[in-house]
């Protein structure tokens, strides 16, 4: 089981209200009731449109407060975290904002405990005069109807869509409650929602022993936002068939028991919402993005797609899948807006914080021409030359055998810079051997100037700035440009014309841009030494043995560069003999491996 970490609050602190008050200083145009966590708009004026209030249990931020603003909700509950606020609460909301004459709207989630306090609150509100309705959103398919014949499908991150399309409605066209509540029906009844996550989500001030986290190799598809169980994959599938699978419980119609939503593939317009469950990085966000769109069972490219952390569950490390089909609202009785009016009130904009996606203009998504790949102005540029001549085959052999010897040395390189760094520089390297390598074996422009050094070194050159990212990345781009341009000054390839390229390209090329010097426990230590050697004395052998020995040397030396910088001194001397530079580790096996095949 997963170590549940959470940060250490005050004993008897109301985590909730904290987080309510907490949000609130971010945020000027609204106002907090505290006694009730109650998060509403002051400036909405709920006499000329339908209030829209919402709410549910915490711990699905955004929702529901993070959505109350201009265009979309006048006010939000919050009860405790996965547990609906109380009558008391859910009536301050009404109280507060609520206009008897034009209406109010209640939106929540379909689970039994917010649809029977909010459900009885409308109930108390209408016998009070107030003119009130209320919309269970159910969007999620991985219930079945015959496993949930009594309660019905839960409602997931589909509620955002409806709180964004509802809010703008009301705000924009004045439309009196039954138009709004018509349009929610509308857009519930044609909306789908599935999730996947890596493992369930742990709560704040609970004991781990009280969940049951997914297994170190398993996810799980279908669990809901209250850490419900879902159906537990495994080994974790790969992230295109994970998808396609989501696909076919979104819209298979051979699943009679799940296929809630008809959706014609080749025809219907649709909106496709990507949502973060909680726990899911940025960088990992986008990138399932990526696969999510690319993977679309449907003809048409969805006419929006909204990414975002919408409604969460605590840190669940997941993502859910929307489609809204927007086809399916023209054609619906419940409604007269068509799917051009959906699309204005996603597009419209709002000051709620907890609306991420930003406001486009509407012809932006409406380009036929959708493809947003370019090439890059750099794809023609002209390779740099020489008259220089070596023999070929001898190089790519040597060159071969060099980067090979560095890749048996990656597990080595990376178990060092795991220890002492950031654990990526062996990695980097191997990025860039394997790149050249494949460039050796099917680049046929690489392979017929292998006789021209200048050429050689120049593509090498764009193959590490294309591959190597990190500081070691920038230090090999850098050198091996200033190398190219020192080697074009030469008559003949011999050894004191190299010996003088890769002498200058290091003090007037990388030493420009560097203060690392031998003792400072970078590549360095293994390079300076090596081309030192070299051009004093042009002896190959030599020059390798002076920088094997300066690189063995930095396991004694203390970093005064980069990430290794800031690591504690006894951790290099965690194993028997220290720990060496990975770099200079790295750099020396290049520098071995093609001296060897010399």
């Amino acid at each position: 089981m997963p170590l549940a970490k959470h940060w250490n609050f005050n004993k008897d602190e109301d985590l909730v209200l904290s987080n309510l008050k907490g949000f609130v200083h971010s945020n000027p145009e609204v106002k907090l009731i505290p006694s009730e966590k109650v998060i509403f708009n002051p400036n909405s004026d709920t006499s000329k449109k339908v209030c829209l209030i919402s709410g549910g249990g915490a711990g699905h931020e955004p929702l529901h407060g993070g959505f109350v603003g201009d265009g979309l909700l006048d006010a939000a509950v919050s009860g405790t975290i996965f547990a609906s606020p109380s009558t008391k609460q859910i009536m301050a909301a009404i109280k507060t904002k609520s206009n008897k004459d034009k209406g109010t709207l209640v939106i929540t989630k379909n689970y039994t405990g917010d649809v029977l306090h909010f459900g009885l609150v409308v109930e108390r509100a209408k016998s009070e005069g107030y003119n009130v309705d209320m919309i269970p959103v159910a969007d999620d398919v991985a219930v079945g109807r015959e496993q949930n014949k009594m309660v019905g499908r839960r409602g997931l991150a589909g509620t955002a869509i409806v709180h964004k399309v509802l809010g703008a409605a009301s705000q924009t066209t004045g439309g009196d409650l039954k138009s709004i509540v018509g349009l929610g029906h509308a857009i519930n009844n044609n909306m789908v929602t599935i999730g996947a996550s890596l493992d369930r989500t742990s709560v704040p001030g609970k004991n781990g022993d009280e969940i049951e986290f997914t297994g170190s190799n398993e996810a799980e598809l279908g669990l809901g936002i209250h850490n419900e169980p879902g159906q537990k994959l495994s080994p974790i599938p790969n992230i295109d068939a994970l998808i396609d699978d989501m696909y076919h419980k979104l819209l298979s119609p051979e699943d009679k028991d799940r296929h809630y939503v008809e959706f014609d593939l080749k025809n219907d317009d649709y909106a496709l919402l990507i949502n973060n469950i909680g726990g899911t990085s940025s960088l990992e966000l986008y990138a399932i993005a990526e696969h999510v769109v690319n993977k679309l069972p449907l003809s048409k490219k969805p006419s929006r797609v909204l990414i975002s952390d919408f409604v969460t569950s605590l840190n669940s490390p997941g993502f859910s899948i929307t489609l809204l089909n927007l086809s399916n609202i023209s054609k619906s009785d419940d409604t007269s807006f068509d799917s051009k009016d959906i699309l204005s009130f996603l597009d419209a904009p709002t000051n709620a914080p907890g609306w991420k996606p930003k406001h486009f203009k509407p012809e932006s998504w409406d380009k036929s021409e959708h493809t947003q790949y370019v090439d890059t102005p750099m794809k023609h540029e002209n390779q740099v030359t020489s008259t220089l001549k070596i023999d070929g085959s001898s190089f790519a052999s040597s060159l071969k055998n060099s980067l090979e010897k560095l890749l048996k040395e990656e597990p080595k390189i990376t178990h060092y810079d795991t220890v002492v760094g950031d654990g990526d520089c062996g990695e980097t390297l191997a990025a860039g051997a394997n790149a050249i390598l494949d460039a050796l074996k099917n680049d046929s422009s690489f392979k017929s100037n292998l006789s021209d050094p200048v050429a050689t070194l120049s593509k090498i050159t764009e193959i590490v700035e294309d591959n190597m990212g990190g500081t070691s990345g920038g230090i090999y781009s850098i050198y091996l440009t200033a190398l190219v341009k020192n080697l074009q000054k030469a008559e003949q390839v011999d050894t004191k014309s190299i010996a003088q390229a890769l002498y200058d390209a290091l003090y007037d090329g990388l030493f420009k841009y560097t203060k690392a010097r031998v003792g400072g426990r970078t590549l360095i230590d293994t390079l300076q030494p090596f081309v030192d050697t070299l051009h004093n004395s042009g002896n190959l052998k030599d020059s390798v043995s002076q920088a094997k020995k300066s690189c063995d040397e930095t396991r004694n030396l203390q970093a005064k560069f980069g990430r290794a910088s800031y690591v504690n001194d006894d951790e290099f001397k965690s194993e028997e003999g220290g720990i060496p530079d990975p770099g200079a580790v790295g750099l020396l096996a290049i520098i071995e491996g093609f001296v060897e095949s010399v």
